[in-house]
């Protein structure tokens, strides 16, 4: 018997002329070109999946946001009554307190108790109750009040003698006119002389 000769490679595949190699070698990239497409495509169509989800996941949290958002107080509607109130007592509380304590303790004396002031915000005045030992030291006082800052001028408005106080003191209100924030006292004294 004589031996069989197999061979199980084919080695006439490697035979093959030029032309069937490359065909071959070309069927073969397009294969591989079919299935890196696919797969390009199936990312593609993936990504999109993705992104259409989050942009769902977007619109309804932006949905829970707006039901969970109070919405907007109506515009606040006020008399006008209630509007000059509320300007009144804004203008009270821009009373300028320092500047009116300091030109009333740049004036304190010895022959003068000042016993009240109370501003009026909308003459621009102060009005004060004090007491004075006698007449000229009620003038003296409002004229150094008059000229003393943040007051334009001073004038007495009533006076009377308290008669039951053994020391018999001048009690007297009087009217401090403020003077211009803007340009001082001196505007306002020189506006009263002309």
């Amino acid at each position: 018997m004589k031996p069989l000769a197999i061979d199980f490679v084919d080695r006439r595949c490697w035979q093959l002329p030029l032309a069937t190699r490359a065909r071959a070698i070309l069927i073969a990239l397009a294969v591989a070109a079919l299935l890196a497409g696919g797969a390009l495509l199936w990312y593609a169509l993936h990504l999109a999946r993705e992104l259409a989800d989050s942009a769902q996941a977007i619109t309804l949290a932006r949905q829970q946001l707006v039901a969970r958002t109070p919405p907007p107080l109506p515009p606040l509607r006020l008399a006008e009554r209630q509007v000059l109130a509320i300007n009144a007592a804004v203008a009270q509380l821009n009373t300028p307190w320092p500047a009116l304590l300091d030109g009333f303790e740049n004036v304190a004396s010895a022959d003068i108790a000042l016993l009240q002031i109370e501003p009026d915000h909308r003459r621009r005045l102060v009005k004060g109750v004090a007491e004075a030992r006698n007449h000229q030291a009620m003038l003296d006082y409002l004229a150094a009040l008059g000229s003393s800052a943040p007051f334009a001028r001073a004038m007495v408005t009533k006076q009377e003698v308290n008669d039951k106080d053994p020391n018999r003191p001048l009690r007297f209100t009087f009217e401090a006119l403020l003077g211009d924030p803007v340009a001082g006292p001196t505007s306002a004294t020189a506006k009263d002389g002309q």
